[in-house]
């Protein structure tokens, strides 16, 4: 009952929501489609945050994505023992540098109180589900060794029975309650998304690079007004 629950359905309601959620978002309420920037209100925890967050989590991600589009090139390229301890040093290093930035924005929101006004209960969930994702996922990488080798033979069939809707869990059972929860927790964290600001990730602002530049003039006050 838990591998239905965790591997077929939470899986489909996920992506129900996502395919339902996000247009409604998009056309009903754009304003509200996109994060704030707190750059201006905090500049200092967010560089060292949001730097090693995206240089960590983009890669890991792309990697992902790689393994579930080209499985036979992903398994031909790990297939040597030595570039696969490359690939598992690398990716477990950047999951690392993803968790150290995910901790660091999330003490940055607590310890920054001119932050509280444009945080919402939406932002320490999906910080919260970042965080737990990205340590389960480092985990998994400790636990269940040269994952690299065995993904393109149990993920990316699973992954794609549920795309041609013929969901084949048999894939994933049995591996570790580390990689379940790991699963679990990529699909619950893709159900949440159209509820919150990471939902902008979504959407490619293709239109700028049609806009013309906008000047900025800066004006300095009077010497007699800075007494």
């Amino acid at each position: 009952m838990l591998n239905t629950l965790v591997f077929v359905i939470l899986p489909y309601v996920a992506l129900t929501l996502v395919l339902a959620v996000t247009p409604y978002r998009l056309f009903t309420n754009r304003l509200r489609w996109s994060s704030y920037s707190t750059q201006f209100l905090e500049r200092k925890a967010l560089y060292w945050g949001i730097n090693p967050w995206h240089y960590g989590i983009i890669p890991v991600l792309a990697a992902h994505l790689f393994a579930v589009i080209f499985p036979a090139t992903t398994s031909r390229l790990v297939g040597d023992p030595t570039r696969l301890l490359v690939v598992e040093a690398t990716g477990l290093g950047l999951g690392i540098m993803a968790l150290i930035g995910c901790l660091i924005l999330i003490l940055r929101r607590a310890n920054a109180p001119i932050l509280n006004k444009v945080t919402f209960w939406a932002d320490w969930l999906a910080l919260l589900l970042l965080l737990l994702q990205t340590a389960s996922g480092i985990a998994v990488a400790i636990t269940n060794s040269w994952g690299a080798q065995w993904y393109p033979a149990t993920a990316t069939p699973y992954l794609r029975s549920l795309l041609m809707l013929n969901p084949q869990p048999e894939y994933l059972i049995g591996i570790s309650t580390i990689f379940t929860l790991h699963v679990a927790g990529a699909f619950l964290l893709l159900a949440v998304l159209p509820f919150t600001k990471l939902v902008h990730l979504l959407f490619l602002p293709l239109d700028f690079l049609k806009d013309p530049p906008i000047p900025y003039r800066w004006h300095s006050l009077p010497e007699n007004s800075k007494e």
